[in-house]
């Protein structure tokens, strides 16, 4: 028999990501997910790939607001931005 994950937090509460994206292995195996929903971050990005625009992807997902999947992709693309930077 296979123990349950534990269900706990792992973005601290104080950090730039805790507004929007929640990691919790005991929800979704630990997929990083929009905060107070079962969709994973990586949902946005593959919609946006597949050419869909953040409206289309905000209609299949109405509990994903608009703010967060906005807050999301600048987070990602400073993150990149950052990293190349500092190659």
């Amino acid at each position: 028999m296979s123990c349950p994950r534990q269900e706990r937090e792992l973005i601290p509460p104080d950090g730039p990501l805790a507004p929007y994206i929640s990691v919790n292995p005991g929800r979704m195996h630990g997929e990083p997910c929009f905060k107070g929903t079962r969709v994973p971050i990586q949902t946005l990005f593959d919609h946006l790939e597949m050419d869909d625009g953040l409206g289309d992807f905000l209609a299949v997902f109405p509990n994903v607001s608009r703010e967060m999947a906005v807050a999301v992709i600048g987070l990602a693309s400073r993150g990149l931005l950052d990293g190349l930077r500092n190659l």
